[in-house]
């Protein structure tokens, strides 16, 4: 109770709506009480409180009209009052409204979003994962939420940039919870964290995603969370952290430094295809309800036929094995013990999902009821 009235005494909007209607139930019962016996429809108090309405917003119909000299002295205080409240009424609401935006635009305002999409972070790279996620964002009408400690005029250039997605920028640190709440991240649909450069002389940055993995994992863990590293030797705790999916730097420089010497070509390849210069993409697609049951050879006919793309493999989804499954409710002294062993060796009730990706399988290779297709088209 004391929580609440504070915050009531503090919101200038909610005090000029409390006393409008402070104000015309008065005038109601007042002006009731001197016409109801001189001047018809005064009646009743909802009806001096329509009059009191009509009078204070000064409307004024002309329906009902004090007859006495007391009922004309309430009406001339009314008229006086309501125009002084309903300013003050006006200058809160348009102050809100001001406020609300200018937090908005500085990054302070919490969000009431869901299914939306969190970059914590902010480096050189963000650009291209924005450009690489716009057209699905558009498609599924998701919100991309940036959580970092840029300018946020650096950040309004950014939402300018990619005017065709709907971006939010939340302003502070991603590791604290309190900017995470902010960001709504218990309703994300997924968090990419980024090694961050929004803030410098900060190093550590691996260490800073390992948190805000922990972090988010702890608001929500069923949030899909996404994390780039710097060094590979932290890959094992960020597993540890339960991270759903890691990418690592350099992970592929050694393959490509090689490349380059034993298969020419192949690296200018990749290049092209991942920077988007060769005009074409990768695409991952739900395999057509038709095509289950045939084989690899036939679903790469099907797609070369009439999707003008090129079929280079599959991959399902599966189901992560989750021990809650088989255990059961009533706490048996095997469940317990199991579960207590469990949570002091710091292991998790459940084992992540995970991809099963088969390139260029078996052209006998059955196409299952959970496979998507792997395939290459042109933009």
């Amino acid at each position: 109770m004391r929580l609440f009235f504070y915050r009531f005494s503090r919101n200038h909007l909610i005090k000029a709506l409390a006393a409008i209607f402070i104000l015309a139930f008065s005038a109601a019962v007042v002006v009731t009480f001197f016409e109801q016996e001189h001047t018809p429809g005064f009646e009743r108090i909802s009806s001096g409180l329509w009059w009191a309405m009509v009078t204070m917003t000064t409307v004024g119909y002309g329906d009902m009209v004090p007859q006495t000299m007391a009922g004309r002295l309430v009406a001339t205080l009314v008229m006086l009052s309501g125009v002084v409240l309903l300013s003050v009424f006006t200058a809160a609401v348009s102050t809100t409204i001001i406020t609300n935006r200018l937090k908005e635009g500085k990054g302070l305002k919490k969000l009431n979003l869901k299914n939306h999409i969190a970059v914590l972070g902010w480096n050189r790279a963000a650009p291209e994962i924005i450009e690489a996620i716009r057209e699905e964002m558009i498609r599924d009408n998701r919100t991309l939420v940036l959580v970092n400690q840029m300018d946020p005029d650096q950040m309004e250039a950014v939402i300018v940039r990619f005017h065709s997605v709907q971006i939010k920028f939340v302003s502070g640190d991603f590791s604290d919870e309190q900017v995470l709440h902010r960001a709504a991240i218990a309703q994300a649909h997924a968090a990419i964290i980024l090694p961050d450069e929004s803030v410098s002389g900060k190093s550590k940055t691996d260490e800073r995603t390992i948190l805000a993995t922990l972090s988010v994992k702890a608001i929500e863990p069923g949030v899909r969370v996404i994390a780039h590293i710097i060094d590979p030797a932290n890959e094992s705790h960020m597993h540890r952290a339960n991270a759903d999916h890691v990418v690592v730097s350099d992970r592929y420089s050694g393959y490509l430094l090689g490349a380059h010497v034993t298969a020419p070509g192949i690296p200018e390849m990749l290049d092209t295809l991942f920077t988007g210069r060769a005009g074409v993409q990768l695409i991952r697609r739900k395999m057509p309800n038709h095509l289950v049951g045939k084989t690899f050879a036939q679903a790469s006919a099907y797609f070369l036929e009439q999707k003008k793309a090129t079929l280079l493999g599959v991959l399902s989804e599966e189901e992560g094995f989750k021990l809650d499954d088989i255990l059961s409710d009533d706490y048996s002294a095997i469940d317990r013990f199991i579960r207590e062993k469990l949570a002091s060796a710091g292991k998790g009730m459940s084992k992540r999902d995970s991809l099963r990706v088969d390139l260029m399988p078996d052209f006998n290779y059955q196409i299952a009821p959970q496979d998507y297709a792997i395939v290459m088209e042109r933009v």
